[in-house]
């Protein structure tokens, strides 16, 4: 049952970025659209589904600290500085796409724009390089404590799955708004083209993952299958767009963001923390919460998660096809 537990809170984080990752590369794609209209188009794009997508990071953060506490309190203690980064990125992202249209002015709005593709762009590396760190292992401090360094947070493997974030997200954000986007317009073919450029590099990325996994962690291949599946299900979304399902295209191009906490487990086993040296690794055992606790959140927390599922597809449903 432990092993559910940590599963779910993985879960939710892999739900979270396969949704949030058509926001972040629709905020990075702002400079690309070239003229206010575009700009507004693309913010308009995405400005239902942000709020909404959010509510599964919420829901891991407060799964992690109610099933995970002693878990929760070493991440956050190992990797501050990393998470405040993506933390206030994500506060000026939101603080973009609400006060972009609280004034007239062009200077306001440019401002905002720029601001709105500086922070979705941190968001995206910033998880990447999160979740790298974790699937290679933090460094060890003198007193035993799992920490993140310098040489961690740069290290070529990190740096890899942040670029895999990013490029994920880049495409997620062109397929998205394209469809949001009249028939033919001129920017809706520009970002086609985009997404045609991004696919092979999408498809290279996780290959160059599995090709550099064994080298970095001690469960290459587990960490290498989840990576494959993501190279995968990028070919698949593109096979699948080109008959013109763009919502399918959309959910099997977003397997590069989930594959990114399936590695964590696939490298760490039920170490919900690891180090590379063994020396401050937090095991499940001792980072799971108590049975009671564990049985007050099967009763409220489930069926909670349950709803709010059914009514991220009927959210998806009503708006997704919705010219911008």
């Amino acid at each position: 049952m432990d092993v559910f537990w940590y599963a779910l809170v993985g879960l939710l984080l892999a739900g979270y970025l396969a949704l949030e990752s058509a926001d972040f590369g629709v905020g990075m794609l702002m400079p690309f659209a070239g003229t206010e209209t575009g700009r507004a188009r693309l913010r308009r794009s995405i400005v239902p589904f942000f709020l909404a997508n959010e509510v599964w990071l919420v829901a891991f953060g407060g799964l992690l600290f109610g099933a995970l506490p002693v878990a929760e309190g070493e991440v956050l203690r190992a990797l501050r500085l990393p998470f405040l980064a993506v933390l206030t990125a994500w506060f000026l992202r939101d603080g973009a796409l609400w006060f972009r249209t609280a004034h007239e002015g062009a200077g306001w709005r440019r401002a905002w724009d720029a601001t709105l593709a500086g922070a979705s762009l941190v968001l995206a590396a910033g998880w990447g390089i999160v979740l790298g760190v974790l699937v290679r292992g933090l460094s060890t401090s003198s007193d035993g404590h799992a920490v993140v360094t310098m040489a961690d947070l740069t290290h070529p493997f990190t740096l890899l799955c942040a670029a895999l974030a990013v490029t994920g997200s880049l495409r997620q954000g062109s397929l998205h708004a394209a469809r949001r986007l009249p028939e033919g317009s001129a920017l809706r073919v520009a970002l086609g083209r985009l997404t045609r450029v991004l696919t092979p590099v999408l498809l290279v990325l996780p290959l160059l993952v599995v090709a550099t996994c064994g080298m970095v962690t001690g469960a290459p291949v587990a960490v290498g299958t989840a990576a494959a599946l993501a190279a995968a299900g990028v070919y698949a979304s593109d096979r699948v767009q080109a008959t013109g399902r763009t919502g399918a295209a959309l959910l099997l191009g977003a397997t590069p963001l989930a594959a990114l906490p399936a590695m964590v487990g696939a490298a760490n086993g039920t170490a919900v923390l690891a180090t590379r040296s063994g020396v401050g690794d937090v095991e499940l055992s001792r980072a799971i919460a108590d049975s009671g606790s564990l049985t007050l959140l099967t009763a409220t927390v489930l069926p909670a998660l349950v709803l709010v599922a059914l009514g991220q597809m009927w959210f998806w449903r009503v708006f997704a096809v919705r010219p911008g």
